[in-house]
């Protein structure tokens, strides 16, 4: 497996050399985008939260919409697959969010998770990429139009934060409604956009334990970069991807994601 290149200001401009480089011959791309956690959530009458299984698509969006659009992305990953089999892996580090700013907003338990699985808050806003830059770079780089196509793993929040990192310097926001949101995507990323989750059917469990039942992965990492978690989401594309699937990116993809 190759290594994960952390990406931060101080290299960012030779990484993106190299990601320009490989762009015009991806085959296979997968992304996963690390966030400060939810802090909206569905409810039903009486205050009372609801269970997701219980939503529509259009109320599951509404969440997503909501939450990808008043939090802050902290990284992503980025993992590239070449037409003759090489691989590459990117984890770009953002600047745009602080812990020591109040109108930041953030869920207490996901910053203690990500903390503890080696995300430094500190060296974020004075040492990460900012969003304007990441931008440029994926419109720039050549990946979106050579048209790949694009796995991440229970995807809603990984989708919406990526649009909105391809958003930054503009004042758009995420589409009102679901259909509107999918024609972003559409337009964004081409049609063949895969959640692993719905492609690999019956296996259950977190990424890792459908990394090892699929063969993709030996052992489970403890703390293992985000970026290599879209090289195993790689992997998963090329082990069970079949032209006949019918997990492609729609709109029941909503209803399959926690």
């Amino acid at each position: 497996m190759a290594a994960v290149r952390s990406v931060w200001a101080h290299n960012f401009t030779a990484e993106s050399a190299i990601l320009c480089a490989v762009a015009p011959r991806t085959v296979y791309a997968a992304l996963n985008v690390q966030y400060p956690g939810c802090v909206v959530a569905a409810a039903a009458a009486g205050d009372v939260r609801c269970y997701y299984d219980d939503l529509t698509v259009e109320e599951w969006y509404q969440v997503v919409r909501v939450n990808a659009d008043e939090l802050k992305p902290l990284q992503l990953g980025l993992a590239v697959r070449t037409a003759d089999g090489r691989l590459f892996a990117w984890e770009f580090s953002m600047n745009n969010f602080d812990l020591a700013i109040d109108g930041d907003m953030c869920e207490p338990a996901s910053i203690d998770y990500l903390r503890c699985h080696g995300m430094d808050f500190n060296a974020l806003p004075w040492s990460g990429v900012g969003a304007s830059s990441l931008s440029f770079l994926l419109w720039s780089s050549g990946l979106l139009a050579t048209r790949p196509s694009w796995a991440t793993f229970a995807g809603a929040y990984h989708v919406a934060y990526l649009a909105r990192i391809m958003l930054a310097g503009t004042s758009r926001r995420l589409p009102a409604d679901v259909g509107a949101f999918e024609e972003m995507v559409r337009s964004l990323l081409g049609h063949h956009v895969y959640d692993v989750r719905l492609l690999a059917g019956e296996l259950r469990g977190l990424l890792a334990d459908v990394a090892r039942q699929l063969a993709v992965l030996s052992s489970r990492p403890t703390r293992p970069p985000w970026g290599s978690k879209n090289m195993w989401d790689v992997g998963f594309e090329l082990k069970i991807y079949h032209p006949s699937t019918h997990a492609r990116y729609h709109a029941n993809y909503y209803t399959h994601l926690t």
